[in-house]
């Protein structure tokens, strides 16, 4: 936690920034970056009234720097403290891709989804008839679906981005569908199955890390990408073979959020590294190190 900036020290740092002297530049440069993720408001509003070049150079390069120090502060927090939070964890990824996102409008596209699925479900109702409501809403209610025209889409990574245009990867529709069934007590879980992440059914709510799960556990795989397909064990065990995978337990079993997480990013590396965007792929990796260590 930074203590209470003192806006006279902000304002004359910031103008110091104007100064031509790199020397001048490299000693302002660590004093701001101590002062943390607090600075960020204080670097976009001079960014606003600036229209010198070098100047929204430096607080560009300030910015983007802050910008990932508070993201891997936020990313240790969540790994010791929330990590049962999938939600909080993606909205933390996303927050860094859009540092002036608005989360509450986020939660309350979830929340109103999970309001409509809390109206039409109950206790009475078997697993199947359960993720039929679900598949109803989530597809032809709100119509998200699997982006197969630009799979690798960066857009399709990132929650904010699929629950506003609705449609995304296997990782993200299944981690929006898993968000939403949890909040009403529907025990659907992220399994890491190669080349399409996918869900599973299993007979009750677990906490996480999730270790506690056996196969004799699970209904039934869902498959968001596909509108919701329902799959046996089977089903998993013929497509490992179909990709020439080794079947392990991990490929049936429920994963981690932090897994979850870390498969998400890794994603974005590769993204980003395909698009000729090294910067931007080395940073996610700097954000993966840390949900690996």
């Amino acid at each position: 936690m930074h203590e209470t900036l003192d806006e006279h020290k902000i304002a004359s740092l910031i103008h110091l920034l104007e100064d031509e002297d790199e020397e001048t530049y490299r000693l302002i440069y660590p004093q701001i970056m101590e002062m943390g993720g607090s600075m960020m408001p204080y670097i976009l509003d001079a960014q606003d009234r600036s229209i010198d070049n070098l100047l929204n150079a430096r607080l560009k390069e300030l910015y983007q720097q802050l910008n990932l120090q508070s993201t891997l502060d936020e990313f240790r927090d969540w790994k010791l403290h929330n990590s049962r939070n999938l939600y909080q964890g993606l909205s933390v990824l996303s927050k860094y891709q859009y540092p002036r996102l608005e989360l509450r409008k986020i939660s309350e596209i979830i929340n109103k989804i999970r309001q409509d699925l809390w109206l039409e479900v109950n206790d009475n109702l078997t697993a199947l008839e359960k993720v039929r409501i679900i598949n109803h809403l989530f597809f032809d209610v709100y119509k998200f679906r699997g982006d197969t025209k630009e799979y690798y889409a960066p857009e399709n990574s990132f929650i904010n981005d699929v629950l506003i245009r609705k449609k995304g990867n296997p990782l993200n529709l299944s981690a929006i569908y898993s968000i939403i069934a949890q909040s009403v007590n529907i025990p659907i879980y992220g399994v890491n199955l190669p080349r399409n992440f996918m869900l599973v059914y299993v007979e009750k709510l677990y906490s996480q890390p999730l270790n506690k799960i056996q196969k004799t556990d699970v209904l039934f795989y869902i498959n968001p990408f596909n509108r919701g397909e329902i799959h046996s064990q089977n089903d998993i065990l013929n497509y490992l073979k179909k990709i020439h995978l080794e079947p392990k337990e991990e490929y049936y079993l429920p994963c981690s959020n932090l897994i979850t997480l870390q498969r998400s990013v890794n994603n974005l590396i590769k993204i980003y590294s395909n698009k000729g965007e090294e910067n931007t792929a080395e940073n996610y990796r700097k954000i993966l190190a840390v949900l690996m260590e």
